[in-house]
């Protein structure tokens, strides 16, 4: 069985929910809908997954991490996707997945900017497929923020006699340098929990 996750063009249509979540860990639940038949019960989704410091991005455009060195901050704000039957004659379900950014420009930057980010397939605890993705974020004249949702990407899940739904998790994040991601580490608080 294969897991796909293409990385050619995406298709143009929309997913049907969009989730809000926090900048760290969580877990959301896509919905699930049938384009062909309304009426016919969906297919569950996956869980969704955003590692916590893999939540936020800080490019610089050197070593150092003086502001005047910015090229763009970037946070994952949203997650917006859809779960299908992949046909007729299977049980395998597609998940289109698009993720919403917030993207501010430093100003080491011109009018666009790359924000790299990642797709990852987790079945039982072990990551199966990962694809890495750019999307350029170009900026009108004098907008130093923007929100986007990223190209859909569809993703094929195999399922069979001893693999349900359920096996499968869905991990995405922006695709960091190990500098980036010790930056993250040392920058961003966790969040404190207190019981009511």
């Amino acid at each position: 069985m294969t897991i796909v996750i293409p990385t050619g063009p995406r298709r143009p249509r929309r997913p049907a929910l969009l989730c809000g979540l926090a900048l760290l860990p969580l877990a959301i639940l896509l919905t699930a809908c049938d384009a062909d038949n309304p009426n016919a019960f969906a297919p569950a989704c996956p869980l969704v997954e955003v590692p916590g410091p893999a939540a936020d991005l800080a490019a610089y455009d050197g070593e150092t991490h003086d502001v005047g060195h910015l090229v763009a901050r970037a946070s994952l704000t949203r997650v917006s996707g859809s779960c299908r039957a992949a046909g007729r004659h299977t049980h395998d379900i597609v998940t289109d997945i698009s993720l919403g950014l917030t993207v501010s420009r430093g100003p080491a930057t011109g009018h666009a900017v790359d924000i790299p980010y990642f797709i990852a397939v987790v079945q039982d605890g072990e990551i199966k497929s990962k694809k890495q993705f750019v999307e350029t974020v170009t900026f009108p004249p004098n907008v130093t923020e923007t929100h986007i949702f990223t190209h859909i990407v569809p993703i094929t899940l195999p399922i069979g006699h001893h693999v349900t739904v359920d096996s499968y998790h869905i991990e995405v994040g922006f695709q960091l340098t190990r500098a980036q991601l010790d930056y993250n580490r040392a920058h961003l608080l966790a969040p404190a929990f207190h019981p009511l």
